[in-house]
């Protein structure tokens, strides 16, 4: 454990790079992400797009996001990067799977390991709010659903003001629950002082 710390420190101050982080996240009006520990929402496009942007890119998580994925796996074709404070967690091993302790661990093993990627937080909704407090965010990837269900967990309040909207997509519909729902696409990115 020693030498691979050091291997990881003296690694970091060679390449001593500060990588920037990319969020995605499905909400709806009312902000909610999630209900009874799972996805709010299911939509076929919104999965699709998922998967297209985080396949050979890193994918952060709390360690409730990676045990709600489909049968408790890592995400195939991409780096799984698992944040929990308990010290004791462990997964199946696995060659695409890193477990930290803090999110300064995790950002420290993305600037030494994988500042050649790009990096995804993508759940839950502390993590969201921790990343974004941090100032580490350049871009947020939001699929917005125009319905105002209730939930448990919400994504964290932001100021438009603090982003410009790179892309926004037409209004598109999926089946919900047995319902029609339209949601869009949205990409902010950070402004900058420049």
């Amino acid at each position: 454990m020693t030498s691979r710390f050091f291997f990881i420190s003296l690694h970091k101050n060679l390449i001593n790079k500060k990588v920037m982080f990319k969020i995605i996240a499905c909400i709806n009006e009312k902000r909610v992400i999630g209900k009874d520990g799972g996805l709010l929402y299911h939509i076929g496009n919104d999965l699709k797009n998922f998967k297209r942007m985080t396949v050979g890119n890193v994918v952060i998580m709390g360690r409730k996001t990676f045990e709600s994925l489909p049968n408790g796996k890592p995400l195939p074709d991409r780096i799984n990067v698992i944040i929990t404070s308990d010290t004791e967690y462990g997964v199946e091993p696995a060659d695409n799977v890193y477990i930290t302790n803090s999110i300064e661990d995790a950002i420290e093993l993305c600037e030494t390991l994988f500042s050649d990627k790009e990096l995804f937080v993508i759940g839950g909704e502390s993590l969201y709010k921790q990343f974004l407090d941090r100032g580490i965010v350049s871009e947020m990837r939001l699929t917005i659903v125009n319905d105002n269900a209730d939930g448990d967990t919400f994504f964290p309040e932001y100021s438009m003001n603090d982003w410009d909207v790179y892309y926004e997509s037409m209004a598109q519909v999926s089946n919900w629950e047995y319902k029609e729902t339209t949601f869009h696409f949205q990409v902010l990115k950070k402004k900058t002082n420049d």
